[in-house]
C-alpha cells in the first residue's frame, strides 16, 4: 500500500472515531464543532508520525476526499471537511 492511501486510510478511520453518529436525530452545530477539533488533532499528529511534506499532504487529501466520497457522504460536506482539514490541520505551520 502507497503511504498516501495508508495516510488517507489513518485519517479516514480518524473521521469516523470523531464524527458524532447520531442517526435519529440532528447533529447540533456544537457537536460538529468539537468532532471537527477532535478530528484535526489526530490529523495532525497523523501527518506527524507519517513525515507528510507539501506534495505528500497533497496527495494525502486528494485520497481522503475520494475515500469520503466512495464512503457515501456528499460533496458538499466532503467539501467542507477537506478545506478545514487543509486550514486546520495541513498547513505547514500547524
Amino acid at each position: 500500500m502507497a503511504k498516501s492511501s495508508e495516510v488517507a486510510s489513518a485519517l479516514m478511520d480518524a473521521f469516523f472515531r470523531c464524527v458524532p453518529s447520531n442517526k435519529k436525530k440532528r447533529v447540533s452545530e456544537a457537536e460538529w464543532a468539537t468532532a471537527l477539533q477532535k478530528f484535526h488533532t489526530e490529523a495532525i499528529a497523523i501527518r506527524k508520525r507519517f513525515s507528510l511534506g507539501l506534495i505528500g499532504r497533497a496527495m494525502v487529501t486528494y485520497r481522503f476526499q475520494k475515500q469520503m466520497l466512495n464512503a457515501g457522504f456528499d460533496a458538499a460536506t466532503v467539501r467542507k471537511v477537506v478545506f478545514s482539514l487543509v486550514l486546520n490541520a495541513f498547513t505547514s505551520g500547524a
